[in-house]
């Protein structure tokens, strides 16, 4: 057992634990044991962004091998995310205020990156599009065969 705080310990006075990591390995040093603690904190953590973030939790499926495709695709998104994080990080010509913050960016900040991205590619397609011949009329019949068409009458 190992008790953690961070007030001095001060003769004759009761220290009071604000940690109490337990264990049953008697061979482990604290070290280790603080170290241990610290990395099933970050596996909680990437749990909780799998579901959170990335939608682990909400498959409606009942067919293992589907559940298995969907947690593999979950996966590869997190796998994406951590991707992109690493091609921002090796941008040329960052200031170290902007590589820690992506360097210290949770799933859904790096979600939003990637989105703000498309978007932002989107608009540039968009842009050359109008200024081709065809221009906004071009445009005009693109959006109409993506948007699928409204049947329903108003009531």
């Amino acid at each position: 057992m190992l008790y953690s705080t961070r007030q001095s310990p001060q003769p004759g006075q009761k220290v009071v634990p604000q940690k109490v990591l337990l264990t049953n390995d008697r061979s482990l040093e604290a070290a280790a044991l603080v170290e241990g603690y610290d990395w099933r904190w970050q596996i909680e953590l990437f749990f909780k962004e799998l579901k959170s973030t990335l939608g682990l939790g909400r498959y409606r499926l009942e067919d293992f091998r589907c559940v298995e495709g969907w947690v593999s695709l979950v996966l590869l998104a997190f796998a994406y995310l951590e991707w992109y994080r690493a091609e921002q990080l090796a941008r040329p010509g960052q200031s170290k205020k902007e590589q820690q913050r992506w360097r210290w960016q949770r799933s859904f900040g790096l979600c939003q990156a990637v989105r703000q991205d498309v978007e932002d590619e989107d608009l540039r397609a968009l842009h050359e599009r109008l200024a081709a011949p065809g221009g906004l009329a071009e445009v005009q019949a693109l959006l109409r065969r993506a948007v699928q068409k409204e049947y329903r009458k108003a009531g």
